[in-house]
């Protein structure tokens, strides 16, 4: 019988060494697409690593995966471990992110020229599923970041995975995002930053991120009525060290 403590660590070790393989595999195919997909997976999965990393790293794969379909050219039915196994077998045949004018040129070249052998995808290892996963995953978010002119940095995904615990969904999430988008904010770190207090009083880019969540709030709870204050103070538990 294996105790709490022994399913935990054999979660943490799946993970670190599907992350480590996430970033060996972005490495290989290089570029300064990949290096920073490499980055973004480290700079969220790792310091989130404990008893509930398998369930944060399965929400966060599925809202990307929901922002991709929202927000791009993604197919329901496609999964980003598709998309990570791919991309290794167009690097082993000299094709590469940086040969492409677009990530959504690279991504369509991935779909529609690229063969997986579903028999391999079939045998595929936890650890390895998980690896392609992770790289699907980052190509999706700089998909969605050249497609939304929104820069989605490791703070605000971290942050926004964590609004589950919350109750809010992927389409809170796309919501915020579009609000936004709209509101002319072109970082998403700044819903970070004002959520920790750091945006300045009177600043626009204050107004427009508080804008951004107040409209995303008032989406969830629609027809009720809502204290902003409170869920905004509520909402920054989700940045909290």
């Amino acid at each position: 019988m294996f105790g709490l403590g022994t399913l935990v660590s054999a979660a943490c070790s799946l993970v670190s060494s599907a992350c480590s393989a996430a970033c060996s595999l972005c490495s290989k195919i290089g570029g300064g697409v990949m290096s920073g997909i490499s980055s973004l997976v480290s700079k969220i999965i790792g310091p989130n690593l404990g008893p509930n990393v398998e369930e944060m790293v399965n929400f966060f794969v599925k809202v990307i995966s929901f922002l991709a379909e929202y927000f791009s050219d993604k197919p329901k039915e496609e999964e980003p471990e598709e998309i990570g196994m791919k991309a290794e077998q167009a690097e082993q045949a000299g094709k590469k992110p940086d040969d492409f004018d677009s990530i959504n040129e690279y991504i369509e070249y991935l779909r529609n020229e690229i063969q997986l052998d579903s028999d391999k995808m079939k045998k595929l290892s936890d650890e390895e599923r998980l690896k392609y996963q992770l790289v699907g995953s980052g190509l999706y978010i700089r998909d969605v970041e050249e497609k939304q002119g929104l820069k989605l940095a490791p703070d605000f995904l971290e942050s926004a995975i964590k609004l589950k615990e919350q109750g809010y969904t992927e389409m809170d999430i796309a919501n915020l995002m579009q609000s936004m988008k709209n509101n002319g904010v072109t970082d998403a770190k700044q819903y970070v930053d004002f959520l920790k207090g750091d945006l300045q009083p009177g600043t626009p880019e204050r107004h427009q991120v508080y804008a951004s969540v107040k409209d995303m709030v008032e989406q969830h709870f629609k027809g009720e009525e809502v204290n902003m204050r409170e869920k905004i103070n509520k909402l920054a538990d989700t940045v909290r060290e």
